[in-house]
């Protein structure tokens, strides 16, 4: 049957800090789609969760869909495949992160501070991952991301038991890392297994950085990215992708985008991913790109190196 959906409600689930919802295109606080509410991660409820995609579903079926969907770049109308099986699942039920981005979404989408983050208590997502695989939901070839608060801050040996998981049912890995940690768990992501790292620097220059990040951060990231670039250049299954999020009035500029193309260069980086910061692109993105951000896309595009755009960016980036 043909009918307007996307694939992520229908086979993702994203872990947040104590619910399970089908995706991050949506503050969390705003969110009425949640597969399970009040997650504690002792134990996923299969049925719960079964019951409540199919509701969203019919909903769909019906032409219409709910309110945090509606006008969704994500919707598209389709054969889509009803199956149940789950081939991305998003671990980012920890908040704890040492980085301070201005534009971090947990922050500027909500009344939390930085320290209410870096405390706050949550689950462990070890046995949910073991209660998923027992289940047989997790499909062959599933796309892991670990996205945060900062992976390499989790709990001692959480992130070397999800790594080890994902490298042992053939998990492709995508890693979210603020870089000013090294992680030998990550390394050994880069050198064995199907996976992607992706730190995000968004700038060339040394008090930018510090500007966006608000910590004095900017020698160790591009050192660690260094090191990971030099030990994933074996493995042709691995990525490192430096990250440049434009953020309109700061970085969105030829000088900043130049310093940035020499300093990937001179660490032998060959991919960069492009995104726009998310309050300024929801409210811009039906308008006309600005000549800063055209300029600035052109400049890191023409550095001979393999450019990609964050999902919900593609079809605007892609016009420059």
């Amino acid at each position: 049957m043909k009918f307007n959906c996307c694939d992520y409600l229908l086979h993702e689930l994203v872990f947040a800090q104590d619910t399970i919802i089908p995706c991050c295109c949506a503050p969390r606080h705003e969110y009425e789609t949640r597969f399970i509410r009040n997650f504690n991660g002792i134990d996923f409820d299969a049925e719960e969760y079964i019951t409540t995609r199919n509701k969203y579903v019919e909903l769909f079926k019906s032409g219409s869909a709910p309110d945090c969907c509606k006008g969704c770049s994500f919707i598209k109308n389709s054969e889509w495949d009803e199956s149940l099986y789950i081939k991305r699942i998003i671990i980012t039920n920890r908040t704890k992160c040492s980085c301070n981005c201005i534009y971090c979404s947990l922050i500027t989408t909500s009344t939390q501070t930085k320290q209410e983050l870096n405390t706050r208590k949550t689950y462990n997502i070890i046995e949910v991952l073991k209660n998923l695989r027992e289940k047989n939901l997790i499909n062959k070839n599933c796309e892991l991301v670990i996205a945060g608060g900062e992976c390499c801050e989790y709990p001692n040996g959480e992130l070397e038991f999800i790594i080890y998981f994902a490298l042992l049912i053939n998990c492709k890995l995508e890693i979210l890392s603020s870089g000013i940690i090294y992680s030998k768990a990550i390394e050994n992501a880069l050198k064995t297994g199907e996976c992607v790292l992706k730190i995000s620097v968004d700038s060339g220059r040394k008090s930018t950085y510090e500007k966006i990040k608000r910590v004095k951060a900017y020698e160790k990231v591009w050192k660690n990215l260094g090191d990971y670039i030099n030990v994933s250049q074996n493995n042709l299954l691995a990525k490192v992708k430096i990250k440049y999020i434009l953020l309109p009035g700061i970085n969105d500029n030829i000088k900043e985008a130049k310093v940035f193309v020499k300093k990937c260069k001179e660490i032998n980086c060959k991919y960069i991913e492009l995104a726009v910061e998310y309050l300024w692109f929801d409210k811009n993105k039906d308008y006309p790109i600005p000549d800063s951000i055209r300029r600035t896309v052109k400049c890191i595009k023409q550095s001979g190196m393999n450019i990609s755009y964050e999902g919900q960016c593609i079809e605007y980036l892609e016009k420059i």
